[in-house]
């Protein structure tokens, strides 16, 4: 990461990160926003936005966020990721997130019913934007914090009151298995077939309504978003893998917010190999790129745990599955230095999601490889890995 003496030289005006923009100055613009606009009330309505920390653990924070004096589906905009894909760009999702107050409660994750009576969870689950009022103990803490992997969030505050105005609207298939008892994997799984959206699904896990009620917990939110994924990926993967594979070569690639995508399918059994591509400027060092590579074998065993992998992994097997067909999957992903503050992985998920919608048809893997600027990469790696015809690169 940046080092702390650049930011005390740089003071946010010389850019010695070599960042575009200082991350700290975006963010601090915004926040200075809120603080103003907030007293010991605060009246708004949640986009949904709900965050479970996982400092602590069991003893944990959990946000409420709700951007002051903003009510009806306007407030959705501050948190909802598939609208912003192609459109908001990273300044405007710092400030989409950091113009929401942060109020906090703290809560026992082991008994996550304490926070039923306050009807936290069912706001955080809601199809559209529920009103609340939210007493604040004290003045918002500007202090900035960021990461390359999580998303920003605003000024926070301890909440001394939470009150929820409107009536949240739950999804009819979640709200029955709120009261079911139901395994959590099970629970992930059929909200998934019934078309609930895997947003709702992640801060469902989350806040403790899946699951047999006697095992339910709080899920930090960056625990849960990960789990989401990994339960629906393999769910997916156990389908596509009874359908008959591929029989020709797909590639594509697309970038958002500084991260290039490329995704090649060639026919074979499902697995799959990840490259990540951490430009050198990203993290103030010299060098060629940091490289993150991670592979899945036939029979779902991964290398490693990766969120940004999961997420991709989800968007390529809901592609497959839509195909019909199943395949070995490449996929490359490179973050360029204008990437300068971390969004979290909603939009791995997103970018490759509309990637597998536009991928071309190749005679053979290596004019799919030649046809992309990420393909060498692709390349490169493939054949430190056994090479094509990709027999072995497992």
């Amino acid at each position: 990461m940046i080092r702390v003496e650049v930011c005390a030289s740089c003071k946010g005006y010389k850019l010695l990160c070599g960042l575009p923009r200082c991350p700290i100055l975006e963010r601090a613009r915004f926040v200075r926003e809120v603080e103003l606009r907030v007293g010991g009330e605060v009246y708004g309505a949640t986009p949904p936005s709900t965050l479970v920390g996982e400092h602590g653990y069991p003893h944990v924070r959990v946000m409420f966020n709700v951007p002051p004096g903003e009510t009806g589906d306007p407030a959705r905009i501050h948190d909802d990721p598939p609208s912003w894909w192609g459109r908001a760009g990273l300044e405007d999702i710092i400030r989409f997130r950091a113009t929401m107050l942060y109020s906090t409660v703290r809560a026992d994750a082991r008994r996550p019913a304490d926070l039923y009576s306050r009807e936290i969870p069912l706001a955080a689950v809601s199809q559209r934007p529920t009103e609340a009022e939210v007493s604040v103990a004290r003045r918002p803490n500007a202090r900035v914090t960021f990461s390359l992997r999580e998303l920003p969030i605003g000024p926070t505050a301890p909440a001394s009151r939470v009150r929820i105005v409107g009536n949240p609207r739950v999804p009819r298939a979640l709200e029955r298995l709120i009261w079911d008892d139901v395994p959590a994997g099970e629970a992930v799984g059929e909200l998934y077939a019934r078309g609930v959206d895997v947003y709702v699904i992640q801060r469902a896990l989350a806040m403790g309504l899946l699951g047999a009620p006697r095992r339910r917990r709080l899920v930090p939110t960056r625990w849960a978003i990960t789990a989401v994924d990994v339960m629906v990926g393999d769910m997916l993967m156990r389908r596509v893998r009874r359908m008959p594979w591929l029989d020709h070569v797909m590639a594509g690639s697309l970038t958002y917010l500084a991260n290039e995508f490329f995704v090649m399918l060639v026919p074979g059994p499902w697995r799959a190999l990840w490259v990540e591509l951490w430009s050198p400027a990203v993290f103030s060092a010299a060098g060629n790129y940091i490289t993150i590579v991670n592979r899945e074998d036939v029979r779902g065993r991964r290398r490693s745990m990766d969120g940004g992998y999961e997420a991709a992994r989800l968007a390529v097997l809901e592609g497959l599955a839509g195909l019909g067909r199943q395949a070995t999957a490449i996929i490359v992903r490179r973050i360029r230095p204008e990437y300068y503050v971390g969004v979290g992985n909603w939009h791995v998920r997103e970018t490759v999601r509309r990637l597998m919608g536009n991928l071309r048809r190749y005679q053979s893997v290596d004019e799919a490889l030649q046809s992309h600027e990420l393909g060498s990469v692709a390349g490169r790696y493939l054949r430190e890995y056994g090479g094509t015809p990709l027999d072995a690169f497992l």
